[in-house]
């Protein structure tokens, strides 16, 4: 029987910015979890948010950092396709993310199946002159 779970990774304050990822829990364990949050700073805290579940807390900052990632990249819109393997692929190629072992869900055990990260354009911004 499976254990692939699906979650989405989306900004608090709007809807601008959202990632959907299935997760492979076989792959994805809790010292897995632990152990890459650990590669960084911040993993206490990070585990904290998610009331002590290194799993959620491994799920959520793979999520930021997808986004965070495509923004850099001026921006990612997509559902499925080879563009979601590629993206896919682009983090967990980053250092501290276990790379790829032949499946769609890498070492981490986490895909990307959709984002809507982007950037914003000059029609949802506004300029505001600053009293001196």
């Amino acid at each position: 029987m499976s254990n692939i779970k699906t979650y989405k990774v989306s900004e608090s304050w709007g809807d601008s910015l959202e990632v959907t990822l299935e997760v492979d829990h076989d792959k994805l364990t809790p010292e897995l979890a632990e152990m890459h949050l650990r590669f960084w700073s911040g993993a206490d805290e990070q585990i904290g948010e998610e009331d002590g579940n290194a799993v959620r807390a491994a799920i959520r900052s793979f999520g930021v950092n997808a986004i965070y990632h495509m923004l850099g990249d001026l921006g990612a819109s997509f559902t499925g396709g080879w563009v979601a393997g590629e993206w896919s692929k682009k983090i967990r190629d980053f250092e501290g993310y276990g790379g790829e072992d032949g499946t769609p869900y890498g070492v981490l055990g986490i895909r990307i199946l959709s984002a809507q990260a982007q950037s914003p354009s000059f029609d949802e911004v506004e300029l505001k002159e600053i009293a001196q």
